[in-house]
């Protein structure tokens, strides 16, 4: 069993770039979670990504942004849940308020 809070995780983040800061809380053989920070850009950024064996499952825990996936842009807030099917390019951006923190989860799949 391990409990996590929100707000101890968030001073333990580590740096990808300037956009993106991750922090991994749980691993599992066929799963891992985490949370993982973006921060507003002042360009776009066209490139996407995809995970070719794994479901992403994310919960937007503060700030707003959006997710890009086939075509869409789909605005988040807290509260909203996504789930994204392995395969699938996707990326996520911060909105001009300010950072965008996701609880994800990736789940392996066969």
């Amino acid at each position: 069993m391990k409990i996590i809070k929100i707000r101890e995780a968030l001073r333990h983040l580590q740096k990808i770039n300037e956009e993106i800061r991750y922090v991994s809380l749980v691993e599992g053989r066929r799963f891992s979670t985490g949370l993982i920070s973006f921060k507003p850009r002042k360009d776009s950024d066209p490139k996407q990504i995809k995970h070719r064996d794994k479901d992403v499952l994310c919960h937007v825990v503060r700030g707003s942004g959006r997710l890009r996936i086939n075509g869409r842009k789909i605005a988040l807030k807290p509260g909203t849940i996504c789930h994204i099917p392995k395969g699938t390019p996707h990326d996520f951006a911060a909105g001009k308020k300010g950072e965008m923190i996701l609880f994800y989860s990736l789940i392996k799949t066969r």
